[in-house]
């Protein structure tokens, strides 16, 4: 009996030794968390609960919600054991193990589609062919050599579906560069120098490549999510809508009365779609974004706009300047408001699409209803329509983050259920420090 007794204390000895530390000891070590979409982060852990890890790193505090984290090790640290979450521990794998290629038949795919069209039609144009047989059998040539370089330069390449979207704008920026250009050098100008169009079109097909390479740089130093490049990519338009909407209220409905002040419109829109993914960047890179987080937002930005064209076709005889504010504010204030939804919820892949679904079933519901009942149709079957149109995507929303809601105010709210004291032993070094072991049970 002594003989087990002994046996067992050494047991309890031995895993009291090899037991992970105090989740509190782990707090300020540098650590590197790979995401289960295979995002990489590495910064200083600040935080740990239930529910996320924070770390700081150099574009500030960002949260991962623990379900999408795959593994993380500490980096630096003086201690033996490296696991405060309970999940497995594993440093970086192989690069052919950890490649995300979710969105390697969508770069492949452009590159087919760009080169069919761009390339098939710009080379023989440049190089002054006329016969219309080159320019079939080039486009042929482009599509099948599109796919063949394609997939060979992405073959070991980590392309997740937000890398896919910074490259695309980013090559639309390129393509999009011509206009401020012209209207820097003068149409007059440009059009007298460049008469056959082959100046244009060789500089499209070099911009191209050059913008998606550019945004490809920004999407690797800035360390994006999918959900933070959706975000980023879709601030592109958003600048320009309003880049254009702010010289509409500068101008009015004549615009501007001389040609210099066309031309720095020109340069000034431009510019504002390049800023555009700084100033979100900025804004969203300490923010925990899904895909379908930037997803839900876009799409209720496209909401707020189809809200302020029904507002306005309500009003009779307003101004050119009053609608634009509207559509501004409107569009804007639905963005912003969904944003702040989203700010403490994670929706999950589909989540979006089911909101717009709920929300198009709402307004189809109130439609048949109106005509069940022989409505007339007005200003009052408008504001019906609005009524339901936003309440179809409010309660949706709702009911689909409830039960991710539930899971915050389950942590939140919990009990105590006991609490044990017993002695212990430390092992924060490579000598073991007596201590005592505190567990306390929630309900």
């Amino acid at each position: 009996m002594k003989i087990k007794l002994i046996i067992l204390m050494f047991a309890l000895l031995y895993f009291q030794l090899n037991a992970q530390p105090p989740l509190d000891s782990l707090l300020e070590q540098k650590v590197k968390i790979i995401t289960l979409d295979e995002n990489i982060i590495t910064g200083e852990m600040v935080e740990e609960n239930n529910l996320k890890v924070s770390v700081i790193t150099d574009f500030g505090t960002i949260s991962i919600p623990r379900t999408k984290i795959k593994s993380l090790e500490i980096i630096s640290s003086n201690q033996k054991s490296i696991s405060p979450l309970d999940i497995k521990i594993e440093k970086a794998p192989n690069l052919k193990n950890t490649l995300n290629q979710e969105a390697r038949w969508r770069t492949i795919s452009s590159a087919m589609l760009l080169g069919n069209t761009l390339y098939g039609v710009g080379i023989p144009f440049v190089l002054g062919i006329e016969n219309p047989r080159f320019y079939t059998a080039s486009q042929l040539l482009m599509f099948g050599g599109g796919y063949y370089a394609s997939s060979k330069y992405t073959k070991n390449m980590n392309l997740p579906y937000g890398r896919w979207q910074m490259q695309t704008t980013g090559a639309g920026l390129g393509i999009g560069s011509i206009f401020p250009l012209i209207s820097l050098i003068g149409p007059e100008n440009w059009f007298s120098m460049d008469s056959d169009g082959k100046l244009t079109i060789a500089y499209l097909m070099g911009m191209a490549p050059f913008g998606a390479i550019q945004a490809d740089k920004l999407y690797n130093k800035w360390n994006l999510s999918n959900g933070q490049a959706t975000m980023i990519s879709s601030s592109v338009p958003w600048g320009f809508a309003n880049a254009w909407g702010s010289l509409f209220l500068l101008y009015g409905i004549d615009g501007p009365d001389s040609e210099f002040a066309v031309r720095a419109n020109f340069i000034a829109v431009y510019g504002a779609c390049i800023g555009a993914p700084f100033l979100a960047n900025k804004f969203f890179q300490g923010q925990s974004l899904t895909e379908d987080d930037a997803l839900f937002t876009v799409f209720s930005t496209s909401l707020g706009f189809l809200n302020s064209l029904q507002i306005l076709s309500m009003i009779d005889g307003g101004s050119a300047r009053g609608a634009v504010i509207v559509i501004m504010g409107i569009t804007n204030g639905f963005g912003y408001y969904a944003n702040h939804l989203i700010k403490d919820i994670d929706l999950d892949k589909g989540d979006w699409r089911i909101i717009g679904l709920g929300t198009g079933a709402a307004l189809l519901t109130r439609l048949g209803v109106g005509i069940l009942i022989g409505e007339e149709w007005g200003n009052s079957s408008t504001l019906l329509n609005i009524a339901a149109l936003n309440a179809g995507w409010y309660f949706t929303f709702k009911k689909v983050s409830k039960d991710k809601q539930r899971i915050v105010q389950l942590n939140s709210s919990s009990k105590l259920s006991s609490i044990s004291i017993s002695p212990s032993i430390i092992n924060l070094s490579s000598n073991p420090i007596p201590g005592m072991k505190i567990q306390v049970s929630f309900n």
